[in-house]
């Protein structure tokens, strides 16, 4: 899979991701989703792809 998140939309990602990754420690129930999710936002930002994207043929990566 090519990169198809852009440079800004990627520490985006990684911000929001970390933010919500102490979720999976420290709440219950709907709150181990959101760490679920944030684990998805940190990985999706480091490598910069997105399956979801992918899928809809869309890409915010400028190739630089």
């Amino acid at each position: 899979m090519d990169k198809n998140v852009g440079e800004m939309e990627s520490i985006a990602r990684i911000v929001f991701g970390a933010a919500l990754v102490p979720n999976l420690i420290f709440t219950k129930g709907i709150g181990k989703v959101l760490g679920i999710i944030g684990i998805g936002l940190l990985a999706s930002g480091k490598t910069q792809k997105c399956s979801m994207y992918q899928a809809m043929g869309r890409s915010t990566y400028d190739g630089k």
